[in-house]
């Protein structure tokens, strides 16, 4: 693996000031007490209303960030690749679903590997990748469980729901699967027009999943796993629907895209980027983070981020390594830091190596992201 460079030079001693020389930008905070309070509180939601918590790395990436939502009740992990599962499992943390299609010989490789460390949970949503899983488990001679995925709106992938019968019929006759029950995303929930056009998504997730399970039992399955519900919609489900568990993912940091789907409140994002200025004149201030680190994935509302402390102060303009705020509300000097605000921060882990545990103004802690860049 390619030795990528760290914002905090490897001599920094923590807890060290967030404007210490010694950290470079652009840098990655993470607000820990914010951290903490978003872990929990959807922990006691969970708890609180029948359902497994099962959240998904794809936001933090970090088996350190895993362990503190297991250490608050989760019951395991969910990931999108294999390659993200071995660093789970390689960091002691076994309890996965992989929630993607596993398809092709190399990822089914992969798969065999991971295998002897860990069983994941598997989901399909059609007999070839069913045939795969069978082969897999067939040549490690193991029985695999498998979910099948459901569509229930978002239209990616999941089978149709009037093909699951189908489906679980081929899961349960191969030899070396079982059929394990039902899974899905209702990430459409992102194109809901208020609070809720949200939860009406999340009742029709349930909605369907509910008239499937019923519709299993009735052929003489045993269904022991519903699992939907992502940051968007779980707050709306609950064990009464039937779901068995939730995988919200975003939820741990939230971005400026959930606040803007009324699913987060501004001072629950954890997240935010340092950036200091290199530029500036009286119509607009320029950083050091372009959409290499910040990316181009945009609100109308909100630009490609704002400044913490300033929301009409947004950026407006990103190239590769520049981010630009036109007309800002004020004007900072060249070489100011400032904070800016993510609105997709599952793309930002993405591209990070490392980011800081910070606790009023102190990086406290460094957090490894050891599955950035894992799409295998």
């Amino acid at each position: 693996m390619v030795d990528l460079p760290t914002p905090l030079a490897e001599e920094a001693e923590l807890p060290t000031s967030i404007e210490s020389e010694l950290l470079d930008t652009p840098a990655v905070l993470i607000d820990l007490d914010i951290v903490e309070s978003n872990i929990q509180r959807t922990a006691d939601y969970a708890r609180d209303h029948g359902v497994a918590l099962r959240p998904h790395v794809k936001t933090h990436k970090s088996p350190a960030m895993a362990r503190r939502q297991l250490a608050h009740g989760a019951v395991g992990v969910c990931v999108a690749k294999v390659s993200e599962a071995q660093v789970m499992a390689n960091a002691d943390i076994t309890n996965l679903t992989i929630a993607y299609p596993i398809v092709g010989r190399a990822k089914l490789e992969r798969l065999a590997t991971l295998l002897r460390i860990t069983r994941p949970t598997l989901v399909a949503d059609s007999e070839a990748v069913v045939r795969g899983y069978e082969a897999v488990a067939q040549s490690s001679a193991t029985k695999l469980e498998v979910l099948v995925e459901v569509d229930t709106g978002m239209h990616r992938v999941g089978v149709r729901p009037d093909h699951v019968l189908a489906l679980a019929h081929a899961v349960r006759s191969s030899p070396h699967l079982s059929f394990g029950g039902l899974l899905t995303h209702a990430g459409h929930a992102h194109n809901a027009t208020d609070l809720a056009g949200i939860a009406l998504v999340a009742r029709e997730e349930a909605r369907i999943l509910g008239a499937l399970r019923e519709e299993l039992e009735n052929a003489g399955f045993m269904v022991p796993t519903v699992s939907a519900g992502s940051t968007l919609t779980a707050p709306y489900l609950r064990a009464d629907d039937g779901i068995t568990e939730i995988r919200p993912g975003t939820y741990i940091y939230n971005d400026l895209r959930t606040v803007a789907c009324w699913s987060a409140q501004v001072d629950q994002v954890a997240a935010t980027a340092l950036v200091t200025v290199v530029s500036t004149d009286p119509d607009r201030v320029t950083v050091d983070a372009g959409n290499k680190t910040l990316t181009l994935t945009r609100e109308d509302e909100y630009g490609f981020g704002y400044v913490l402390g300033h929301p009409n102060m947004k950026l407006t303009r990103l190239s590769e390594e520049h981010g630009t705020l036109d007309s800002p509300s004020y004007v900072p000097t060249v070489g100011e830091r400032i904070r800016i605000l993510p609105i997709h921060v599952c793309v930002w882990m993405d591209l990070q190596p490392e980011a800081y545990g910070i606790r009023d103004g102190q990086v406290v802690e460094r957090i490894q992201i050891p599955a950035m860049r894992h799409s295998l």
